[in-house]
């Protein structure tokens, strides 16, 4: 088979068009690496945020007793029994 000027040519732009789409996929995978890298540089400061935040954020307050008049119930081994707030110790 004899090679000529349009076979070496062709031969060679394939050649280039192969390593032109080798050097755009490691282009490609690189910014994707340092965008991956950013976003989690962000969500880490967002949930070191919300440590801190909540770490000294203030507490919520207690529930309260019961007022008078309002009974309590809770479900025993018995049935349910029903106490006033004054009888619990």
């Amino acid at each position: 088979m004899t090679a000529n000027a349009a076979d070496f040519g062709s031969a060679a732009l394939n050649a280039f068009l192969r390593a032109a789409g080798l050097v755009a996929l490691a282009i490609g995978a690189a910014l994707a690496f340092v965008f991956a890298f950013a976003a989690a540089l962000v969500v880490g400061a967002m949930v070191a945020g919300a440590a801190i935040t909540m770490r000294f954020w203030p507490r919520r307050k207690a529930a309260r007793a019961p007022t008078p008049g309002v009974l309590e119930a809770r479900r025993t081994p018995d049935g349910w029994v029903v106490e006033t707030a004054t009888s619990h110790k």
